[in-house]
């Protein structure tokens, strides 16, 4: 049996030790059923010869951990590491640096997008490893050996993917897969605020101006619930609710009934301010609505400027060697064309730089990307 890490001392003890080792195996088991942010319910660390399973329901202290992994002479090493990021910064830890992913390094040596941790380690171990914990509570205790040894699976066995990754990457390889890293940490800071949250709604562009005026309130409104209550948006109301809501502006809690799929409970419970909030944005100047797009004698077209965007992708991913899936995704995609193109110039400012303006992207990407003439760059 693996023993839990349940006190600050030996957190501490721990960390010390580990600060002695060039690389460190991270993980996080968390529950992210029906909340907006992820419960953590256990976190994992090896350094190569110590394997440590962190209990983050007993433990008060994260300063000697948020040393560690702040630490720029320690490799972090994570697998799909995105919720990861989310479930640490619930704890006050932000600083992962340097961040080594090994699906990320998986898709950067071509070797596909978005491979399982379980698949990689059967691939290039020959390993099979049990995931039959992968559903389990982690916020119940005692957890049983099997949870236990299931999570410590989770990092011993990034050692030897690293091994094997780095004998394989070049040194240039390993340097933009790091740089990648640096990017995924900044991402989770640079959220964009909520008067332009519905941007990020599927479909928002084929909306009017008045139609975009409603859900840009609604998907305001929703996400500040969220976040206040730790609710899952999608149990608020979804996406396609929102736009039904915008397209139809209903004016009476009754007519809201007419919304395909609206839950009851929740309609009960958020009829009167939904109307309010539609009521207010009807009332808007037309001043006031954001466009469909700006600028669109500059702009061929939402479709035809996604094509645009993905075969310039393609072109720089040939030209450059780095694989278009590692190169780009299509939140990334999406994210550059609404701020070039779906915003006011005097609202830009008030939005996180697109990734394809920062880090390693700014110059083996941008380049080749159709740029609108009203923006300088």
């Amino acid at each position: 049996m693996i023993p839990l890490i349940t006190d600050n001392e030996a957190l501490a003890a721990y960390c010390s030790q580990a600060a002695n080792h060039t690389v460190l195996a991270v993980d996080t088991e968390f529950i992210r059923q029906s909340t907006l942010y992820p419960k953590l319910g256990l976190i994992q660390l090896f350094d190569g010869q110590a394997l440590a399973l962190v209990d983050p329901l007993r433990i008060t202290d994260w300063q000697p951990l948020n040393c560690l992994f702040a630490d720029k002479g320690i490799i972090k090493l994570l697998h799909s590491c995105s919720e990861d990021l989310e479930a640490l910064a619930t704890i006050g830890i932000s600083q992962i640096t340097p961040l080594f992913d090994t699906q990320l390094a998986a898709e950067l040596l071509g070797w596909g997008s978005s491979m399982g941790y379980a698949r990689l380690v059967e691939q290039l171990t020959g390993e099979i490893l049990d995931k039959s914990e992968s559903r389990t509570d982690w916020l119940a205790r005692p957890l049983s050996d099997t949870q236990l040894t299931y999570a410590a699976n989770d990092v011993h066995f990034l050692f030897p993917l690293y091994e094997k990754f780095v004998a394989q990457m070049s040194a240039e390889q390993q340097q933009l897969l790091l740089q990648e890293g640096e990017q995924l940490t900044r991402r989770k800071e640079q959220q964009l605020p909520l008067e332009f949250k519905y941007l990020e709604i599927k479909n928002s562009w084929q909306l009017t101006p008045r139609e975009l005026a409603v859900l840009r309130e609604l998907a305001a409104w929703r996400q500040r619930y969220a976040m206040e209550r730790d609710l899952a948006l999608g149990l608020i109301l979804k996406d396609i609710q929102l736009i039904e809501l915008a397209k139809r502006r209903p004016s009476t809690a009754e007519s809201l009934l007419n919304i395909p799929g609206m839950p009851p409970r929740e309609l009960r419970r958020h009829a009167k301010t939904l109307v309010e909030i539609i009521a207010q944005a009807k009332e808007l100047p037309q001043a006031h609505c954001p466009q469909r797009f700006y600028h669109e004698q500059q702009f061929a077209g939402h479709k035809e400027t996604v094509a645009q965007l993905t075969q310039a992708i393609k072109r720089a991913a040939a030209e450059q060697g780095i694989p278009a899936e590692f190169m780009s995704v299509k939140r990334q995609l999406n994210e550059y064309l609404n701020w070039c193109w779906r915003i006011a110039d005097d609202d830009r400012q008030l939005l996180p730089l697109p990734e394809y303006m920062q880090g390693w992207r700014q110059s083996r990407l941008l380049p080749y990307l159709p740029k609108p003439v009203h923006i300088v760059f």
